[in-house]
C-alpha cells in the first residue's frame, strides 16, 4: 500500500508549483492527503480521481480542486499513446485572502468551494483547454527568475485567473450546488458505506449483503471503478480521520485508535507510520 500523508512547506513561499510534469510510466496512484489547497490541472491522460465519497474520470481539459487534509487518489491508465500530463498548484490560503479580498464575486466562489457548498470538486474546461493552457504557461514563465515576493503576487494572479475560469464554466451562483440526480456507482456506494461505518469492525459480508453484490464481484468492481482496494481506502480513510482528531482533541492515542476502527494500539500506530511516515505522537507535536 503507497497511502501517505504530503508534508507542504509554505515558510519559505506561500505556493508550490510543478508545471505540466509528464508520466509515461505505468503508475498505481497513492491515497493522499496533504495542508493546504490544490489545484489539479490535467493537459492529457485517462483514469479518474477518487474524492469526497465520489469517482470522476480524468481527460484534458479537467480542472480538481481538493481542500486540506482532504483524502483524494489519482489513478491514471498510461501506455505509449496515453501519458499522464498535469500541472499542479498548492497553496496556502492564508496568503491569498488579501488578494481575493479585492474580488469579492470570486472570494465568494473561493469560499463556497471551500466549504463544500459547490457539490462537484471536477470541472470539465476543455472547451476551454486554450485559456487553461495558456494561464499555466504565463504563471510558468513570469515566476521564472522572479523575486519571492513577485512570486508570490503572480501566484496569486493565477489563482484568480483559474477561479474565474472555473466561475465562468459553472455560471452563477447557485449553479452547480445541487446532485445532479445521476446513480451512485458501486464503488461510491462503497465509500457511502464506509464513511459511516469505518470506526466499527470491516465485514465484507455485511457490506456485500446490504448492497445486494456478492464479495467478488463487490471486491472486483470496486477496484476497478477507483484503481484500488476496499482495505487501501478504509485504511487511510481512517487515518484522515485519526489525523483529525490528533489535532483536535486530547484523547490518548490508544483512544483514537479505537474511535477511528482500530483497537489494536500497537497495529493502529504502524499503520499510521507507514501511511504517514511518523508516529501519531510525532504527528500530534509537530501540529
Amino acid at each position: 500500500m503507497n497511502s501517505y500523508y504530503e508534508q507542504l512547506n509554505y515558510h519559505s513561499s506561500p505556493f508550490q508549483w510543478a508545471y505540466r510534469n509528464r508520466t509515461t510510466a505505468p503508475f498505481q496512484g497513492y491515497y493522499h492527503l496533504h495542508h493546504g489547497y490544490e489545484l489539479l490541472v490535467i493537459h492529457q491522460g485517462r483514469g479518474n480521481v477518487v474524492v469526497n465519497q465520489q469517482t470522476y474520470p480524468i481527460c484534458g481539459g479537467k480542472v480538481f480542486f481538493f481542500k486540506p487534509l482532504q483524502l483524494h487518489r489519482v489513478h491514471v491508465d498510461i501506455d505509449n499513446d496515453h501519458p499522464y500530463e498535469r500541472s499542479v498548484f498548492h497553496f496556502n490560503a492564508v496568503h491569498m485572502e488579501s488578494y481575493l479580498a479585492v474580488f469579492p464575486s470570486i472570494k465568494d466562489f473561493f469560499m463556497r468551494l471551500s466549504k463544500g457548498l459547490v457539490k462537484e470538486q471536477t470541472f470539465d474546461m476543455s472547451d476551454r483547454i486554450v485559456a487553461l493552457d495558456q494561464a499555466c504557461e504565463e504563471f510558468q514563465t513570469q515566476i521564472a527568475g522572479a523575486s519571492t515576493v513577485a512570486k508570490g503576487d503572480q501566484s496569486a494572479l493565477y489563482l484568480l485567473r483559474l477561479l474565474s475560469l472555473i466561475q465562468g464554466k459553472i455560471g452563477p451562483k447557485g449553479d452547480g450546488e445541487e446532485g445532479s440526480g445521476e446513480k451512485l456507482r458501486h464503488s461510491e456506494r462503497v465509500m457511502e458505506w464506509m464513511e459511516e461505518n469505518y470506526s466499527d469492525a470491516f465485514k465484507l459480508e455485511a457490506l456485500a449483503e446490504e448492497l445486494h453484490m456478492s464479495k467478488s464481484y463487490l471486491s472486483r468492481t470496486f477496484r476497478k471503478e477507483t484503481g484500488s482496494s476496499m482495505t487501501e481506502y478504509l485504511s487511510a480513510r481512517r487515518i484522515q480521520e485519526a489525523c483529525s482528531l490528533l489535532q483536535a482533541s486530547d484523547y490518548s492515542i490508544e483512544r483514537i485508535g479505537e474511535l477511528v476502527g482500530l483497537p489494536n494500539a500497537s497495529y493502529f500506530i504502524q499503520l499510521f507510520k507507514k501511511i504517514m511516515g511518523i508516529s501519531p505522537h510525532q504527528y500530534r507535536l509537530k501540529l
